[in-house]
C-alpha cells in the first residue's frame, strides 16, 4: 500500500478506515502473519511437543480437544477472546528449550506464561503455543541465606513460605497467585517499596531461553542489556525466564495502620470519599519512606491501609496523628486499627485474612499456600485442569481457590511534576461511585515517591517521576447491556483522565484500550534501547504479543512511536482484507 514511510495524518486517515471496515476486531494484535503456522502445524506441533516433554507429556498439554481447553487456556480473567493452539504445562528449562524448537520448526508463535494474571490474556494468545511454567517453581536458599535461586513459575506465596523456613524474604508484592517472571517483568512493586525499592532491585542473575531456543545467563556482568531489559521492560518479548537469583531480606518488625469510612447512611458521601482521598494523596507520598500505603476507594468505602517498616505502634500513632487523615472529614474513622510488632507475614495479611498483629506462632499464612494451578472453576462448570498438584507448607492448610472474573482495568500514574487538580479527583471518586454495586469497582491508590535505589540499572521506566499510582478494577458482567455500561464508563474515565495526568501506566496492567501510545506509556524514555535489546536477542520477533517490544527502531520521536503503534493495529485489522501494508522495516533507523 505504502512504498515509503507515510506521515501521521494519512496513517491516522487509514487507521480510522482500518477499525471501522473490519468487524469485531478491537485489540492491536501483531500482524496475523506473525503468528501464521505451516499446513498441519498443530498437530505437527503437538508431537513435537509429545517427545519434548517425555512419559507423562499428554498429562501435561491441553488443546481445544480437550475437556479442561476453556479452563486451561484462561488465567485469572474470564475471557473469550483467546484460544491458543497448544498449551504446555513445563517443569524444567530444558523442556522450555526443547519446545521453543518445536514452535520454530512449525511457524508458531510461543507465548510464555508465568501466573496468568495478565490483565488482557497475553499470555495465552490465539493461535500461538503457550509454555506455562507455573510448575518451574523450586526454591533453593543459599547456606549464608543471602541469596536464593527459584523457579520463575513460582507464585509469590509459595515463594515467601519457602524463605519462611529460613527466616528470610524477597522485597515482592502481596498476591499470592502472582507468578514471579511476570512480577519481575512488569518491576515489581509492594507495601515496603518507598524505602526498599521494587523487586526487580533484588534480581541478582536469570537464565532464560531465547528464540533459538539456547538457554542463556543474564546479569550484570554478562549479556547485561538482556539482564536490564527483563527486569521491567515488560514480559513474553525478548526470552523466556526460567530461574531468577534473587538477593534476600530480612525485614523487620513493623507496625500497621487500617482505617475504614464507611456506614453514613450506608454510604461514605461523595465529600468524605473525597476529603479522605485528597488528604491521602496529599499526605502519604511526602511521609517518611518508611511508610508505603494505599487509599481504596469504593462505592460505599473508603481505607487506607499502611505498612510502616521497622516502627513501633507509638511511631506510627504520632505519624497518623500528624496525617489529619484521622479527622479530615469531621469525623473519625468508623474503623482504626494501629498495630505493632507485626512481622512480616502478619504485615503482608494485614487488612486481608487479620487485622491484628499477633504472636508470630498464631499467625496462620494458609492464603499463601497456594497450588501451581490455584484459580477457581469456571462458572459453566469446565473440568479443571490439574497436573500434581502440590503446597509449599504441610503444616499450613492450602489456599482456597483464588476466584476468577471478568476483570476490567485502567492504570495511571500521577507524576511529580504533574499532580492531579483537586476538582478531577474529586470527578473521579464522584464516578467510582456512580457505578452500580454489582460492578465492585474499585480505585486502589498507591503512594509512591521512591526513594531507595535510585539510579537501579532495570529497565522500569517511571522510578524517578511516579508520585502515586492510581487504579481502577471492575467486575465484568455477562449481561451485554450491562457489559456495555462498564465498557463506556472505563472509555470515558480513559478520556477523561488521561490528559490530566499524562501517559504513564503500570506494565503490569497493561490496558488494550489505552489511548496514549503503549510502548511510551508502559516504558517510557527506555523504548528505543529496549528495541535494541529485542534486535539482538529475537530480530525475528519470535516472542511477541499486542503491546510487545519490537526488534523495529522508530526514528525521530514520538510521532514515529505512535506510527509504529498504530501500524500494529492496522497490519492486524487490514490483512484479513487482503490489504497489504507499507514494510515495517521502512520504520527502522540506519
Amino acid at each position: 500500500m505504502f512504498s515509503k514511510l507515510p506521515s501521521l495524518t494519512t496513517l491516522l486517515f487509514f487507521y480510522h478506515v482500518s477499525i471501522s471496515s473490519v468487524k469485531g476486531t478491537t485489540l492491536p494484535y501483531a500482524s496475523e502473519s506473525d503468528f501464521a503456522a505451516l499446513p498441519n502445524a498443530a498437530i505437527s506441533l503437538r508431537d513435537c511437543a509429545i517427545k519434548a516433554l517425555g512419559s507423562d507429556a499428554v498429562s501435561r498439554l491441553v488443546d481445544n480437544s480437550s475437556a479442561a481447553y476453556d479452563d486451561a487456556r484462561m488465567g485469572e480473567k474470564i475471557q473469550y477472546d483467546q484460544f491458543p493452539t497448544l498449551i504446555a504445562y513445563t517443569k524444567s528449562s530444558t523442556e522450555v528449550q526443547e519446545l521453543v524448537k518445536c514452535a520454530n520448526a512449525n511457524g508458531i508463535k510461543a507465548v510464555p506464561r508465568s501466573g496468568g494474571h495478565h490483565f488482557e490474556s497475553y499470555s495465552a494468545l490465539s493461535n500461538t503455543l503457550v509454555i506455562d511454567i507455573g510448575h518451574i517453581d523450586s526454591v533453593t536458599v543459599a547456606s549464608d541465606r543471602k541469596t536464593a535461586v527459584a523457579g520463575a513459575g513460582t507464585r509469590l506465596g509459595r515463594l515467601y513460605l519457602a524463605l519462611d523456613a529460613h527466616n528470610t524474604t524477597f522485597v515482592g508484592g502481596i498476591c499470592p497467585t502472582v507468578g514471579l517472571s511476570g512480577l519481575l517483568a512488569s518491576g515489581g512493586f509492594s507495601m515496603v517499596m518507598r524505602s526498599q525499592g521494587l523487586s526487580v532491585d533484588y534480581v541478582q542473575s536469570l537464565k532464560a531461553v531465547n528464540s533459538a531456543g539456547v538457554l542463556v545467563t543474564a546479569s550484570a556482568s554478562q549479556n547485561s542489556d538482556l539482564f536490564w531489559a527483563m527486569l521491567g521492560g515488560g514480559g513474553g518479548t525478548y526470552a523466556i525466564a526460567t530461574e531468577f537469583t534473587l538477593r534476600l531480606s530480612q525485614l523487620p518488625r513493623s507496625a500497621m495502620v487500617f482505617l475504614t469510612w464507611s456506614g453514613y447512611n450506608s454510604t461514605v458521601t461523595k465529600g468524605v470519599a473525597y476529603q479522605v482521598a485528597k488528604r491521602f494523596l496529599e499526605w502519604a507520598p511526602k511521609a517518611d519512606p518508611a511508610f508505603t500505603s494505599q487509599v481504596n476507594v469504593y462505592g460505599n468505602t473508603v481505607q487506607v491501609l499502611g505498612w510502616y517498616l521497622g516502627k513501633s505502634k507509638v511511631q506510627l500513632q504520632e505519624l497518623m496523628d500528624s496525617s489529619e487523615l484521622l479527622n479530615v472529614t469531621g469525623q473519625a474513622p468508623r474503623t482504626v486499627v494501629i498495630e505493632g510488632d507485626c512481622d512480616t507475614d502478619n504485615s503482608r495479611l494485614f487488612g486481608y485474612t487479620t487485622f491484628t498483629c499477633q504472636k508470630d506462632s498464631d499467625v496462620n499464612p494458609f492464603i499463601m499456600n497456594t497450588i501451581q494451578d490455584p484459580f477457581s472453576a469456571l462458572p459453566d462448570g469446565t473440568p479443571q485442569f490439574t497436573y500434581n498438584e502440590t503446597t509449599v507448607s504441610s503444616s499450613v492448610e492450602a489456599a482456597p481457590p483464588w476466584a476468577r472474573f471478568k476483570r476490567m482495568g485502567k492504570s495511571f500514574y500521577m507524576q511529580k511534576d504533574n499532580l492531579l487538580q483537586d476538582e478531577a479527583l474529586e470527578e473521579i471518586v464522584s464516578r467510582i461511585q456512580s457505578l452500580d454495586k454489582d460492578s465492585q469497582i474499585w480505585g486502589e491508590w498507591h503512594a509512591w515517591n521512591i526513594t531507595a535505589n535510585k539510579g537501579t540499572r532495570n529497565a522500569f521506566g517511571w522510578r524517578e517521576e511516579a508520585y502515586a499510582h492510581l487504579q481502577f478494577q471492575a467486575h465484568g458482567s455477562e449481561d451485554v447491556v450491562k457489559q456495555k455500561g462498564y465498557e463506556k464508563w472505563f472509555e470515558d474515565l480513559e478520556a477523561f483522565l488521561r490528559p490530566k495526568t499524562g501517559m504513564a501506566s503500570y506494565s503490569g496492567y497493561m490496558d488494550a484500550n489505552i489511548s496514549t501510545n503503549p510502548y511510551e506509556s508502559y516504558f517510557g524514555g527506555n523504548v528505543c534501547k529496549l528495541v535494541g535489546v529485542k534486535k539482538k536477542y529475537d530480530p525475528n520477533n519470535f516472542f511477541t504479543n499486542p503491546f510487545a517490544i519490537t526488534p523495529v527502531a522508530p526514528k525521530g520521536g514520538s510521532n514515529n512511536l505512535v506510527i509504529l503503534a498504530i501500524y500494529t493495529l492496522m497490519q492486524h485489522n487490514l490483512v484479513a482484507s487482503g490489504i497489504m501494508l507499507f514494510d515495517i522495516d521502512a520504520l527502522q533507523g540506519p
